[in-house]
């Protein structure tokens, strides 16, 4: 089940989510090795990586918001997908406010917080992101030539084969 935001039968929105996902994680690395290793350097980092991933999400939003509106999508994944996009919009408005207090004093306590509780959520909205993709498929293109995965053997390391060879 696929939306309108695609590039060669690709969604855009999960190919785009990789690069704030990155920054996000990247920030809160460079506060954790800040802690530990107290360098002008680090807050100065997460602070560029804080202001690349906002950049980042909100454009990935934008696609995410074009594949909400026009992917066809039951009641449950619907349901699935508000909560995936919620937690994602708390991700870039916490994130956000920790990127003006870390601008004004890039070792804010508040904004080493924020950037703290923002990997939370991101990692929560990612959690429905997967579970749109992985369990609702939603953004994979089902094709009349593949077949089900068949179980080979119970006992198998590879026990799950595509059929597809």
């Amino acid at each position: 089940m696929q939306g309108k935001a695609t590039i060669l039968g690709h969604p855009i929105h999960p190919i785009l989510v990789s690069f704030p996902i990155a920054f996000f994680a990247g920030a809160f690395v460079c506060d954790i090795i800040y802690v530990l290793h107290p360098t002008p350097f680090w807050p100065v980092m997460s602070l560029v990586l804080i202001g690349f991933g906002i950049v980042g999400g909100a454009l990935a939003a934008i696609f995410g918001l074009i594949d909400y509106f026009t992917a066809p999508m039951s009641r449950a994944t619907k349901k699935t997908a508000v909560t995936h996009l919620a937690l994602a919009a708390t991700t870039l408005v916490l994130f956000t406010i920790a990127f003006f207090l870390r601008d004004y004093d890039p070792t804010s306590v508040a904004g080493f917080s924020l950037t703290a509780v923002g990997v939370l959520c991101l990692g929560a909205a990612g959690a429905f992101g997967g579970h749109l993709a992985y369990h609702h498929r939603i953004g994979v293109e089902e094709r009349s030539d593949e077949r089900p995965a068949v179980r080979t053997s119970p006992g198998s390391p590879s026990a799950w084969s595509s059929g597809n060879r």
